[in-house]
């Protein structure tokens, strides 16, 4: 008489070396999970913020300038050692979206624009806004009040807040300039005029192409100002805009 004996430990062994492989594998994931709150050391970007804003509803293109160590930093210079401007507003033109519902071209009406220092070299920097362009039929046009903040982000601080009125094209203003030490601190902050964009127009000037004459600034007083340091690209794109 032959007797069979059934025996299921090979499945047993099989079904617990599964479980305990599945087991060791969640262990090794949580372990590599990062926590979210964990503080780490993030290097910063920006050490100084400076930002330029006006009436968004008025269809007008202010320009940001920078004396900085290194250069002129605008729309013509954008880059020059540790200050960059992030973004050039040209008023309404590049102030545009696409509504997704109607499919019509809507107007951001926002103006600013941003210029970062990202690193630290001593020296003075100045800080000015020119009136370059304005879309306005003249009848309409009025003063404008443009605003400049200064901010000093590590750690955060608010070292200048301003607003001047520019009641002209062509009109250029310094806000405030101000001293940076090797640390990245700022001192010697005063508001002494100084025209980084603008020279008076004489014939000296006339055959110099260095200061191409692609625009002519006119002041009330009737005096004649000629941009410096600018392209004639940019004069190209605004000129089926300008009055």
């Amino acid at each position: 008489m032959n007797v069979r004996y059934n025996s299921n430990l090979a499945f047993v062994d099989l079904l617990f070396n599964l479980i305990l492989g599945f087991a060791f594998l969640f262990i090794v994931a949580f372990f590599l999970i990062n926590d979210p709150t964990e503080d780490k050391d993030v290097e910063a970007k920006v050490e100084y913020m400076i930002i330029m804003d006006w009436d968004g509803k008025r269809d007008i293109d202010m320009d940001l300038w920078v004396q900085g160590p290194s250069g002129l930093v605008g729309f013509r210079s954008p880059n020059i050692g540790y200050v960059n401007l992030d973004r050039d507003d040209l008023g309404h033109r590049n102030d545009t979206i696409i509504n997704k519902t109607t499919k019509k071209r809507e107007i951001v009406r926002i103006n600013r624009e941003v210029i970062n220092v990202r690193g630290f070299q001593t020296g003075e920097y100045i800080i000015n806004a020119h009136w370059f362009l304005t879309r306005e039929e003249k009848v309409k046009q009025k003063p404008l009040d443009v605003n400049i903040q200064v901010i000093k982000l590590n750690p955060y601080k608010e070292i200048y807040t301003g607003s001047k009125e520019f009641t002209w094209k062509g009109q250029e203003q310094t806000f405030t300039r101000f001293s940076m030490k090797e640390d990245g601190n700022y001192w010697k902050m005063n508001s002494l005029p100084k025209n980084l964009v603008l020279r008076p127009s004489s014939s000296s000037y006339s055959n110099d192409p260095a200061f191409p004459s692609y625009s002519t600034a006119e002041s009330p007083s009737g005096t004649l100002t000629t941009p410096r340091g600018v392209g004639v690209s940019r004069q190209a794109q605004d000129d089926e805009g300008n009055p």
